[in-house]
């Protein structure tokens, strides 16, 4: 196969033959009058024939030179095409996850527009249907699920671990303390039909035994419980990340600096089959990563 001229000589002969003038030629590719000769005489010699005469009105082309500057029109047309349909083939795509409820509204949406920014072509679906077992999530790429430990027989990586504190709103509070446990109304979690232990835990850890973690208010979702309490109608011990607005905003206060860690976190769970699919659902998985620690560090930061 024969070797063809250098692309940039081939360039620098069109331009030159639709100019009829090497320092026009140059201008326009922003090299040297002299760099464009240079190169056209590669080309030259390349064919081995001049492509060029110079006559006093410039240059004109030889017969062999003009037959050669329409087919590379031609060419570079083609590329130029060739290059545009490539760029328009990045096809956008789209990538299925599930999350809960509240991290969907209170944690996830406020950073989405940093994932856009970061990969403009990834269109995510966001559901949050209750899902249990992974075969709930058949039109789902990755899931992300709260809970106390790994999902068994599924690759389940661990996000996060709630950092709990307790918060209740100021219109509670009386001479700048919190209203006491012991005649408060506790806001509480279900986790289907039961209550998650958060209050009992909470009560244990700091010796609280005077507290009755039985008695208050129950609702399906920490968006519901972090409502109510917002207005008013009890105390809750909530995840940190999830009332950074309400606290910067004053609609609710911490009762003091206490936090623990909870026994239940964010678990991200991989259920594509297809190469391609895991490719995307990594890419989510290491932007959350990226999220939480970027939290972490914010907080210590503020601490």
């Amino acid at each position: 196969m024969r070797r063809l001229p250098p692309l940039n000589a081939l360039r620098a002969f069109s331009v030159a033959a639709q100019t009829a003038s090497f320092t026009k030629a140059g201008e326009l590719l922003h090299v040297t009058q002299g760099a464009i000769s240079r190169q056209v005489k590669q080309l030259e010699e390349a064919v081995g024939q001049p492509l060029f005469m110079r006559a006093h009105q410039g240059l004109v082309l030889t017969p062999v030179g003009k037959d050669l500057a329409a087919s590379l029109e031609d060419v570079f047309a083609q590329l130029e095409s060739a290059v545009d349909r490539a760029a328009q083939a990045v096809q956008r795509q789209l990538l299925a996850v599930n999350v809960p409820p509240t991290f969907a509204t209170r944690w996830l949406a406020p950073r989405l527009s940093d994932f856009r920014a970061r990969y403009p072509m990834i269109d995510l679906s966001i559901t949050t249907d209750w899902v249990q077992k992974t075969r709930d999530a058949q039109n789902q790429d990755c899931l992300v699920v709260f809970g106390s430990e790994a999902w068994p027989k599924v690759q389940t990586e661990r996000l996060m671990v709630e950092q709990h504190i307790m918060v209740s709103s100021p219109v509670l509070w009386r001479n700048d303390l919190p209203p006491s446990l012991s005649n408060a109304t506790l806001l509480h979690i279900l986790n289907g039909e039961e209550r998650l232990p958060v209050w009992e835990h909470w009560i244990a850890v700091h010796g609280l035994s005077h507290v009755d973690p039985q008695p208050g208010l129950a609702f399906s979702t920490l968006d519901q419980v972090i409502n109510a309490a917002v207005a008013g109608a009890g105390v809750a011990v909530v995840d940190q990340a999830m009332v950074v607005r309400e606290l910067q905003s004053g609609v609710l206060r911490r009762h003091s600096q206490q936090q623990m860690s909870g026994p239940c976190g964010y678990w991200f769970i991989d259920v594509s089959h297809k190469p391609e699919r895991q490719a995307l659902a990594r890419l989510f998985h290491d932007w959350l990563l990226t999220q939480f620690h970027r939290d972490q560090s914010m907080a210590l930061l503020a601490a």
